[in-house]
């Protein structure tokens, strides 16, 4: 099933068309990261910020693990 950066499978009315609000938020080392809901697995997004550009990406898993998920630029979607 693919799904966008939000979680909203291929299906949705929302796929690709809905933006919500941050649920939690974890700074480390220069590195923010953000997720929407309190589900086992969630989409967690990350912003990596230094002194010329700000990249944002995303990834699906536990909040725990977070630090070590598979990030993919943020407009792709993912197969889970």
């Amino acid at each position: 099933m693919q799904i966008d950066q939000y979680g909203f499978d291929a299906t949705s009315v929302y796929f690709h068309r809905r933006k919500l609000q941050p649920y939690r938020v974890a700074e480390t080392a220069g590195v923010t990261y953000i997720c929407f809901d309190d589900a086992p697995l969630r989409p967690i997004h990350r912003v990596t910020k230094n002194a010329s550009e700000t990249v944002i990406e995303w990834a699906y898993g536990a909040w725990d693990e977070r630090e070590n998920l598979v990030y993919i630029p943020i407009n792709r979607t993912r197969e889970v």
